[in-house]
């Protein structure tokens, strides 16, 4: 069928379903809560669920996948075929089954156990060779021999895989795909956590089945902020918002490695820790990029602190971008060059004010959600201003994206027309300091701070 985003409105009904749905993506959070929707809307009044979990014999889900229900019209099989797609390096891999046994309880010896099983096969080390053999063997070739005794003590607490393996289930999915695009009353629903492209069976799965893809989308906070939120809650840590905030700066709001750092917070700081934005700072290391945006939705906010938090980052020597673009920061280019996007989004935020505040009240404030203002402010600020025949928001590369101006007008709304057309009045003087051979970090420092403030 096809490999798409996920949605509520991708869900097929389970008479239109194929035989196979897979949701996939790189954060375990987010795959296993679309699949719980995935699961809700699929499974009806006359419906039998069968869940199973990593450790499961390969033959009982083989049985499951291919016999239809003795008590139902319908059956939903859900597993995580992870493991038979390969996902993970090897040596993340170890790094997973290590982190899983320190947890402890049962989930964390399943968690152990399910990385374990995947590194096995990974290497091509026999599930029933000996424990020690086997973790001295995936120590060395992943370059981790010091992890190697407690490797073993993994694999000798591994329970036996019954017989079959990941071949019988390979099978058993295929001959469920080989059966037509509609589903003959069995609908396999699977989750992989970043499945790599050109596996075999993915591809068929996506061939004859759906395929889901799950992602943060455009504006990624909101989703990794409910993530840390949910992780910590569950883990019994108290997770300050400032550190929230520094992890997601530290990070680029970049889903896998955010997820990725904030599992090693957590376990850092145990049940009934804390975590704060300084402990951020010491345990996650700032290689990442900045986005030009993030400076902006500071000043939105009216955050002087981080706005020029984010200044000093802008010319400390990493890599800058806005959005997908990248800058080549020229040293006695990049201040003006920056300057020149700060004015052009203040220049943004006052047309949108000043748009805006035609509307009159009821039109936009800065807690309505995207697709209400796709639906309701959106058409007005692309209708052609008179005299000139089109939108303000319109240029030579076409109109502005609905996204950004969405960001833009929430931004706006928390200043007054008359502090940004003063702000946009002194960026001439600014950038007359500038090229003056004013301090640069200074000098733009100096107009964010008098922005922010209102002067």
């Amino acid at each position: 069928m096809a490999k798409i985003p996920f949605s509520e409105k991708a869900i097929p009904r389970f008479a239109d379903a194929p035989p196979a749905v897979l949701v996939s993506g790189d954060v375990e959070f987010f795959v296993e809560e679309a699949a719980t929707r995935v699961r809700e809307a699929l499974a009806g009044k006359d419906t039998e669920v069968l869940r199973f979990e990593d450790d499961a014999p390969s033959e009982a889900v083989s049985d499951a996948l291919l016999n239809r229900s003795l008590f139902a019209a319908h059956r939903i099989v859900e597993l995580d075929i992870s493991r038979l797609l390969g996902t993970e390096s090897p040596g993340r891999l170890v790094t997973k089954a290590l982190d899983g046994w320190a947890k402890g309880g049962a989930g964390g010896r399943r968690e152990a156990f399910k990385h374990a099983r995947a590194l096995l096969a990974a290497l091509d080390l026999p599930a029933g060779g000996d424990p020690t053999e086997n973790a001295e063997a995936a120590a060395r070739r992943v370059r981790k021999k010091d992890d190697a005794p407690l490797l073993a003590e993994i694999l000798k607490e591994l329970p036996e895989e019954k017989s079959g393996g990941p071949a019988v289930l390979k099978a058993a999915l295929r001959t469920l795909l080989e059966g037509g695009e509609k589903n003959d009353g069995i609908v396999a629903l699977l989750t992989a956590i970043a499945p790599p492209a050109g596996v075999d069976l993915l591809q068929e799965i996506t061939a004859r089945g759906l395929v889901l893809e799950t992602s943060v989308g455009d504006d990624a906070g909101p989703a990794l902020r409910r993530l840390a939120g949910a992780l910590a809650k569950e883990r019994e840590v108290s997770l300050d918002p400032g550190a929230l905030e520094r992890l997601l700066t530290r990070t680029n709001a970049d889903a896998a490695t955010f997820a990725a750092e904030l599992e090693k917070l957590l376990g850092w700081a145990g049940k009934g820790g804390h975590v704060r934005a300084a402990d951020v700072e010491a345990n996650v290391e700032d290689e990442a990029s900045e986005d030009v945006y993030g400076l902006f939705d500071a000043i939105g906010r009216r955050d002087a602190g981080d706005a020029l938090a984010r200044l000093e980052r802008l010319f400390d020597g990493r890599e800058v971008r806005q959005g997908d673009r990248a800058f080549e920061k020229i040293e006695d280019i990049w201040p003006i060059q920056l300057l020149g996007m700060i004015a052009g989004e203040v220049r943004r935020m006052l047309l949108l004010r000043a748009r805006l505040e035609e509307a009159g009240p009821g039109g936009f404030d800065a807690g309505m959600s995207y697709p209400a203002f796709q639906a309701r402010v959106l058409p007005r600020l692309m209708a052609p201003a008179a005299p000139f025949g089109h939108s303000p928001f319109e240029g030579g590369k076409g109109a502005a994206h609905p996204f950004a101006l969405y960001k833009a007008s929430q931004r706006s709304s928390r200043f007054t027309a008359r502090e940004l057309a003063r702000a946009l009045s002194r960026a001439a003087d600014v950038d007359v300091r500038l090229k003056s051979s004013g301090p640069p970090l200074e000098t733009l420092s100096g107009y964010v701070g008098e922005l922010i403030a209102g002067i």
